[in-house]
């Protein structure tokens, strides 16, 4: 599978993931529950500049750093939500989640392989 590929798989999970946990947040009275309507909307909206920056960034420039960056955090990221699993206010339980968080780091573990090497 080409590089390319690799990252584009990578994102499209993270953000699905964000979108995921932006759901998860906006529902659960112990995590944004105390958030006024408007702050809740800063958060769901401010997300919006963030992806369309890191997708122009990466398609538009080709930046192989941001690229690996963002791989390597999805990988990172795994970790985290491993060690975190079992916090009183940690809504990725679910499978849809899993799968998102897991699918991520495999496709950015699979992308940080040398080309050579897959």
């Amino acid at each position: 599978m080409k590089a390319d590929s690799l990252y584009r798989l990578t994102a499209a999970c993270l953000i699905t993931h964000e979108l995921d946990s932006i759901v998860k947040m906006t529902a659960s009275p112990n995590s944004l529950g105390s958030l006024s309507n408007v702050e809740q909307s800063v958060l769901i909206w401010g997300h919006i500049p963030i992806v369309l920056g890191l997708l122009f960034v990466t398609e538009s420039t080709m930046r192989a750093s941001v690229r690996y960056g963002t791989c390597v955090f999805a990988v990172i990221h795994v970790a985290l939500h491993w060690v975190y699993r079992d916090q009183p206010i940690y809504d990725f339980g679910s499978m849809a989640s899993w799968v998102l968080i897991l699918l991520a780091g495999i496709f950015g573990a699979a992308y940080l392989v040398p080309a050579k090497a897959r």
